[in-house]
């Protein structure tokens, strides 16, 4: 973790006013870990990935995409209301129990992102699926930024398990995936499909009645390199497997995206926590890959993406006080070290208010002139770090306890 850095009032002041648009470069684009839990979870797979020392694609992605940040939970555990989260490409990872035991295996877990994007509605307690509604996501699960052609979350609202209802399938072990569907969520059958590798199914989930098929049953239960307690050793890159995903809340199904400008065949499928993706023409360590699902969610929760198209008919509701991220404390009041709120009101000018309270501890509270959100720094495209190219070729390029609405 850093060491503790001690500024001047008017240090602070210049560090404040960094998080104002894209100022501030360097704190924006590597916000740090905002608990020591989230880099262990990190750290036991990812840390491979950044060092180059193996080849396959990201679990989380390269690095955090934002700082920590206080997300509602009525019925949180400690009853401060809240949660603290914490955006990556890949993933929300989140604390619901502060107060639990940092060594357990759910300690850090993920956000049910595909159930919410999917549903159209932010889970703010652990007892109800749907606490804030909002809209089915119309952003694309996979494919270049901007893709025209990828099915979006908004598509998967009649094959997925969500608070729209379930959408059970019969156990097709032994079958093929030649199902498809479109854009749009229209479902059809390419029985050509049947001839490709790893499409036969495997597993069938009987707690959310889906299938999953060979190439997703086998990136799930992958072993391999992983870092644990300081050391390399040889363990399953996730455990259980569906610590990552979840459980499937869809079956698999064939679509077309636009992969590096050209119409590419992928099968998706919809877990609770992740979309994976299969695209056969990819180089084997890359033909599975997790979706950008983390950028996708945060885009959409804090700067509305992906509403549904004029004309549509479809009704949806964003809330009135804008997209206002709530960042956490990066230091316990009373440490002498800077405390920095940052707010976003829809008009007004930039302001920076400094103070001094009793322990001495700066406080300093920016109130920027945006629109609703503020952006800190730029999400970094899955692929290169430290020279070393892991791309996620199939998901594009930045703009506990299982059950199928399971507790977050």
């Amino acid at each position: 973790m850093k060491a503790r850095l001690f500024f001047s009032l008017a240090a602070i002041a210049s560090l404040a006013l960094s998080f104002l648009g894209l100022a501030g470069v360097g704190a924006q684009q590597n916000p740090g870990f905002a608990n020591p839990a989230f880099e262990v979870v990190w750290n036991r797979t990812d840390s491979l990935v950044a060092e180059g020392q193996v080849s396959r694609s990201w679990y989380w992605g390269p690095q955090p995409n934002t700082p920590g940040l206080l997300e509602t939970l009525t019925d949180a555990p400690d009853g401060s209301g809240h949660r603290l989260v914490q955006y990556f490409d890949k993933s929300r990872m989140e604390i619901n129990n502060p107060s639990s035991n940092p060594s357990s295996d759910f300690f850090v877990t993920n956000g049910l992102l595909t159930v919410e994007l999917i549903g159209g509605c932010v889970q703010t307690s652990s007892q109800s699926p749907c606490g804030e509604p909002r809209y089915p996501a119309e952003i694309p699960m996979s494919g270049d930024a901007g893709d025209q052609l990828a099915p979006t979350y908004a598509a998967f609202r009649n094959v997925a398990n969500s608070r729209f209802g379930d959408h059970p399938m019969p156990d097709r072990r032994g079958q093929f995936v030649t199902a498809t569907i479109d854009r749009r969520g229209t479902v059809g059958d390419d029985p050509a499909k049947a001839q490709v590798p790893l499409t036969k199914v495997v597993h069938y989930e009987d707690l959310t009645k889906h299938n999953i098929p060979e190439a997703f049953w086998n990136f799930l239960n992958l072993t391999g390199p992983v870092r644990e307690n300081g050391q390399i050793v040889t363990k399953p890159l996730s455990s259980p497997w569906f610590y990552v995903t979840g459980l499937p809340i869809s079956d698999a199904y064939w679509a077309h995206a636009t992969i590096r400008g050209q119409d590419t065949a992928v099968m998706i499928q919809a877990f609770e926590r992740r979309v994976l993706t299969y695209v056969p023409t990819n180089s084997a360590a890359f033909q599975v890959e997790m979706g950008n699902i983390g950028q996708h969610y945060y885009d959409w929760r804090y700067r509305f993406a992906g509403q549904p198209g004029p004309g549509t008919g479809t009704p949806y509701y964003t809330p009135s006080g804008g997209g206002t991220p709530t960042f956490a404390p990066t230091n316990p009041p009373g440490t002498g070290t800077p405390a920095i709120t940052v707010t976003a009101v829809p008009t007004g000018t930039a302001s920076v208010t400094v103070t001094t309270v009793p322990t001495g501890t700066a406080s300093v509270t920016v109130t920027p002139a945006l629109t609703g959100t503020v952006t800190i720094g730029t999400p970094v495209p899955t692929g290169t770090v430290s020279g070393t190219q892991s791309p996620c070729l199939a998901c594009g390029t930045p703009p506990a306890s299982p059950s199928a609405t399971a507790t977050p």
